[in-house]
């Protein structure tokens, strides 16, 4: 509907409003169809078609000789799969409409990645009971994330069936009663496991917020307060599962710059990702009075605070310094502290928005050691008047974080926490274990 290229005149020879300054225009919808061609009718057409009848021209191959656990691995991740088996999970239960946004590949991709793990881990385990279960156990923690979703069980009925029609349409004759009963047995343990998940966690499974106020100290960042309808009840360095009304159906992951309060206040800091599903959106909508939705936190940053105490490197890139400064915050409420060295980077000088809070709290905490670091020495002229940094004890060091720390050696004797964008924590991670920081030693949680 609405995908008929048109030129400067309509069927009956009528010109389009403009006339002739249309005509360098003539394979742009009207305005009126682009409207009607973003909306999804499908809904109130009552159409009963299903999306996977008729064979495929080109099935997918399926080696017979293959452990059937693999040959499922493998259809999972047929570059044909998310799209069909979006069709088949809208067509499956209406409800399946409301909970997948309506760009869905990010998080089939995810379900991929995650039930392709199990399904490779379950054959390797060679019956090991100690292996499999460590499947379950990923699926039980898996269900208490999804008590956010409020699935009823012929949600997950109906889920199976629409995974089980997908890889059988994409297996073509290659499906057989082999693949059937290893699909039928795998998703009935991993979905009892799910529900038993979401069944043992205590407490609402959801939260409403209100945002109460919206700062933006920097061209691309937004801090945003809110007051949650009931206290929240995180640990410091966790970070909480967030529905907004920006991009309907995407939940993220956003970590608290404040400890948790019988006020119900929290923080979040965004940064406007080009290309991010959401956080632009966010970051230029959000708005005092939106009201958000905040599930399970998750997470296990955390300091050791076993005696004695271990001192503490923290590295920050980037909105990275929210869960950190949490960290930070919390730990003012004991008397004895372990020594911390904060590296808090970003790639301009006027990216380092969070440094006149850190410098605030070093100056009443002698255990706190704020290092400034930013890839480039001068703020882009575009990025308009920037206020001046504040001094701290160390001078602000120009180039890479990972460069900045390993710099000063390999801190093999610390505790190190790290936080910041996917490339940043690769990035980070890599060049410290190459510095001569122990593996073990350094805790990050993964994007």
């Amino acid at each position: 509907m609405g995908s008929k290229k048109r030129g400067p005149e309509d069927a009956s020879g009528m010109e389009f409003p403009g006339g002739a300054d249309r005509v360098d225009d003539d394979y742009r919808l009207p305005d009126v169809e682009e409207v009607v061609d973003d909306i999804d009718l499908e809904p109130y057409l009552d159409q009963r078609h299903d999306p996977l009848a008729g064979p495929l021209d080109e099935p997918a191959a399926v080696d017979v000789s293959a452990p059937p656990l693999l040959v499922l691995r493998d259809l999972l991740n047929d570059e044909r799969f998310p799209e069909m088996f979006h069709r088949a999970l809208r067509h499956a239960d209406p409800d399946f409409r409301e909970l997948f946004p309506r760009d869905a590949g990010p998080v089939l991709r995810e379900f991929v990645r995650a039930m392709s793990w199990a399904l490779v881990t379950t054959e390797e385990a060679r019956g090991d009971r100690t292996k499999v279960e460590e499947v379950v156990d990923f699926a039980r923690h898996l269900g208490a994330d999804h008590r956010k979703l409020e699935l009823a069980p012929r949600h997950h009925q109906r889920f199976g069936e629409a995974l089980t029609n997908t890889l059988r349409h994409l297996a073509g004759w290659g499906w057989d009663d082999r693949l059937q009963t290893t699909l039928t047995t795998a998703y009935r343990v991993l979905s009892s496991a799910l529900q038993q998940g979401a069944g043992q966690e205590d407490g609402p499974a959801r939260v409403g917020a209100t945002v109460v106020e919206v700062l933006r100290p920097t061209r691309d960042i937004a801090v945003v307060r809110l007051i949650s309808d009931t206290m929240i009840d995180y640990h410091p360095g966790q970070y909480l599962s967030v529905l907004t009304p920006y991009s309907p159906g995407v939940w993220r992951r956003l970590s608290p710059s404040i400890p948790s309060n019988p006020a119900g206040q929290i923080e979040f800091h965004v940064r406007d990702v080009p290309g991010g599903e959401l956080s632009g959106s966010l970051v230029r909508g959000v708005g005092v009075g939106d009201r958000w939705v905040l599930a399970r936190p998750l997470g296990m940053l955390e300091v050791d605070r076993t005696e004695p105490f271990r001192d503490v490197l923290m590295i920050a890139g980037g909105t990275g310094i929210a869960p950190l400064r949490c960290l930070v915050l919390d730990m003012l409420r004991h008397g004895q502290n372990p020594r911390v060295h904060l590296f808090y980077g970003a790639r301009f000088p006027g990216d380092l928005y969070d440094l006149p809070t850190l410098v605030d709290l070093a100056a009443t905490s002698p255990w706190l050691t704020i290092q400034p670091v930013s890839e480039e020495d001068e703020d882009p002229w575009w990025a308009g008047p920037a206020e001046e940094l504040p001094r701290t004890l160390h001078r602000r060091q120009t180039g890479t974080l990972v460069d900045a720390v390993t710099r000063w050696g390999s801190w093999a004797d610390r505790q190190v926490i790290i936080a910041g964008s996917p490339d940043m924590l690769r990035a980070t991670v890599r060049g410290m274990v190459a510095a001569g920081t122990p593996r073990e030693n350094i805790d990050f949680d993964r994007p």
